[in-house]
């Protein structure tokens, strides 16, 4: 069981922490990529708009092949997409990063729901999805501050590639860790 609440617990955060880490970094983001900082402003929007795509298929996907495999390419997607958002020159490309970020954060997203539907009772999963829930508002207050924290030493492409390896031990944990959980359904015969 533990390796179900550690595995839906590590895919969830990636969608919040790529929201808030690179808050901080914003201003020397626009100067670099000669954007304004309203300009990117709409990251935060379209990032929100990958996950909300993935979210129409990610779970019919997940029911069909499983749990596992659309976790590790959530996971995947999401890695490839910090390091191009790492390596951005332009604003266009920066925004397209945070498009494909958002796809493979919301991939992650909905396989964590699907497995603690599948692994937890109604009375247990309701008691795990309150302590996700806290957890996910811990985030947006935690996560500026170590983005801070980079920022002091590092330029911003950093805050990327620190958003590349959290994908990195996510894909590690749904390779590695991760047991398929869904169910197999015998079809009724009509």
């Amino acid at each position: 069981m533990f390796r179900f609440l550690l595995c839906s617990f590590s895919l969830v955060l990636l969608y919040p922490t790529a929201i808030d880490l690179y808050l901080v970094g914003l201003p020397q983001i626009a100067a670099d990529l000669n954007a304004s900082e309203s300009q990117l402003h709409i990251a935060f929007s379209i990032y929100l708009a990958g996950m909300a795509t993935t979210m129409l298929f990610a779970g019919k996907i997940a029911d069909s092949i499983g749990r596992k495999p659309v976790a590790m390419v959530g996971a995947a997607i999401f890695i490839a997409a910090s390091l191009l958002g790492s390596m951005a020159e332009q604003s266009e490309a920066f925004l397209i990063a945070r498009f494909t970020q958002g796809i493979g954060a919301g991939s992650c997203y909905v396989v964590a729901f699907a497995i603690l539907r599948d692994t937890l009772d109604d009375k247990r999963r309701a008691k795990v999805l309150s302590m996700l829930n806290g957890i996910t508002c811990i985030i947006p207050v935690i996560a500026p501050v170590v983005g801070h924290l980079i920022m002091l030493k590092f330029p911003w492409p950093s805050l990327f590639t620190t958003m590349a390896g959290m994908g990195v031990v996510v894909c590690l944990l749904s390779t590695l860790v991760l047991k398929e959980s869904k169910p197999n359904v015998i079809p009724q015969q009509s």
